[in-house]
């Protein structure tokens, strides 16, 4: 009953990857419309940042807007980063978790229309952009050729899971949004003016980007001497098709006569991934587990959104690593219990002694699961680690307790024996359990920076060996029972001769150098 308890508990248990790690910084991104200029973006860093140093428990913030001076991670004026180092958490005046020191900022910044936040850790965040493709640990990524489309499904997939608990910092990373003047020149009017369509492109470059002219000389240094309109005649369509063209017999015809001149909005970044195209629904998740929160998400979009078959879908990041990692551990847990199983059987010899010594293997699922149930840690892949751990480790309480309880099988009636074997082992067993747990309880119970990941692992061992030992020592022998209560019971005079044997054999192998 237990067993199924656990069973059906573990069932609908939050899942992770890995817990994250208190790095003692934060790391906010803020994402502004594709359009905005540099002295906006600036400016709004310089807000921003003023709000983040006013929290006493912010030690330094350095910001940053755009690209890296090293132009490794190509972006535009519209991102804007801060690193935030904190005091340590034991210098803190206020009784304040770091998560609600980061739902505090969250609520400070969050004063700005059009702008998405984003939080994490330095070094998560390298790690998450590395996995994920893009600036989110979290993403979800649609293919397909057409970006228009791309972005109307992206929206879509976005509306679908803003209302899942649990999802934070939602930014739909958009291909378009950046404003662009378009110029298409007509072959057919331009043939009509005699204007050839280098001339046109060559004055259409040097009024609008400027194009060099000569080259100016200052000590051994040189420069290009750029020619271009000064900007109250190129700063709108009007004044653009005001630029006169040369032609053939040396008329200068007006740029607006031979083309067609617009303002569009075009693609500001096209994402690409296994020669597709794709965009990307970002986020993260803030007091919830992963697994339960990807699977209601996943729920929502699959009844709210239809994605076409030409395009496809994946989710990725975090959640793609805890995927992969859940597929290899389900293949490493059978091989392990399969060695295992070996290993009994080439010690007892015997397939019903096997069973009974494999018959314990639940009780390291029952101990770890439960262990992690009463601290309500969240079960990841360190945790599975554990679980192989404990099959290994209860295991040996198995092979003690039938190996002696055998033993006295012998000499003893079922009964006997039984009890026998398990006040003789009772030592032994309580040092393997102590053994494992003590060693692991400064990891179970430790708070300081790195010791998330450990944690989970030493839960389960610190709790699993000793819930382990407690079935060993209660519930095996009753296993034990009935297997072999079919036995036919020694009578007296067996029981005699056996116990004889049993003494002689005993004061033989005592002192083998005394002839007597």
């Amino acid at each position: 009953m237990i067993l199924a308890g656990c069973a059906v508990r573990f069932m609908f248990y939050g899942t992770e990857f890995i817990p994250k790690l208190n790095e003692g910084a934060l790391y906010v991104r803020a994402t502004l419309p594709n359009s905005v200029n540099l002295e906006e973006s600036t400016r709004l860093a310089e807000e921003m940042k003023k709000k983040i140093r006013g929290f006493e428990e912010v030690k330094f913030v350095l910001n940053q807007v755009g690209r890296p001076n090293d132009g490794t991670d190509p972006t535009g004026f519209f991102n804007i980063e801060f690193h935030i180092q904190l005091h340590p958490e034991k210098q803190w005046k206020r009784s304040v978790k770091k998560e609600e020191l980061v739902e505090e900022m969250r609520k400070s910044l969050d004063v700005y229309p059009g702008i998405v936040l984003g939080f994490s850790q330095p070094i998560q965040d390298n790690v998450e952009e590395y996995v994920a493709g893009v600036k989110s640990s979290l993403v979800v990524k649609i293919y397909g050729n057409n970006l228009f489309e791309l972005e109307k499904y992206a929206d879509q997939v976005a509306n679908s899971i803003r209302t899942v608990k649990g999802i934070e910092d939602l930014n739909v990373y958009r291909n378009i949004g950046l404003p662009e003047l378009r110029i298409q020149l007509h072959d057919h009017k331009m043939s009509r003016y005699g204007i050839d369509i280098a001339d046109a492109q060559a004055v259409i470059e040097m009024a609008i980007g400027g194009r060099a002219a000569t080259k100016f000389y200052e000590d051994e240094r040189m420069f290009d001497v750029r020619l271009r309109f000064d900007k109250p005649y190129r700063d709108n369509e009007e004044k653009i098709g005001e630029m006169m063209i040369p032609a053939e017999d040396g008329k200068k015809i007006p740029l607006k006569e031979i083309a067609t001149i617009s303002y569009i909005t075009g693609p500001a970044f096209i994402y690409r991934e296994g020669s597709s195209r794709y965009i990307a629904v970002g986020f993260s998740i803030q007091g919830r587990d992963l697994g339960s929160t990807i699977a209601e998400a996943k729920d929502k979009v699959a009844k709210e959104v239809k994605i076409p078959v030409k395009n496809k879908m994946t989710w990725a990041g975090e959640f793609e690593s805890k995927e992969r990692a859940s597929q290899q551990l389900s293949v490493i847990v059978p091989a392990v219990l399969l060695l295992v199983l070996f290993l009994l059987y080439f010690n007892f010899g015997t397939i019903k002694d096997t069973l009974i010594a494999a018959s314990t293997i639940p009780f390291a699922f029952i101990g770890g699961f439960v262990s992690l149930w009463i601290t309500q840690t969240v079960f990841g892949i360190s945790a599975g680690i554990g679980f192989i751990i404990l099959f290994g480790v209860n295991t040996i309480n198995s092979i003690i307790l039938i190996a002696v309880m055998k033993e006295n099988m012998r000499r003893m009636d079922l009964k006997e024996a039984i009890s026998s074997g398990v006040h003789s082992r009772i030592r032994p067993i309580v040092m393997i359990a102590l053994m494992g747990s003590i060693g692991l309880l400064p990891a179970a119970l430790s708070t300081g920076m790195g010791s998330e990941v450990q944690k989970p692992l030493a839960i389960m061992i610190v709790g699993g060996l000793l819930i382990c030992m407690i079935l060993s020592l209660t519930v095996l022998p009753q296993i034990f029972y009935f297997s072999y209560r079919r036995r036919r019971p020694l009578n007296s005079s067996q029981h005699k001769r056996s116990q004889a044997s049993g003494f002689i054999k005993i004061k033989a192998t005592k002192d083998p150098g005394n002839p007597l």
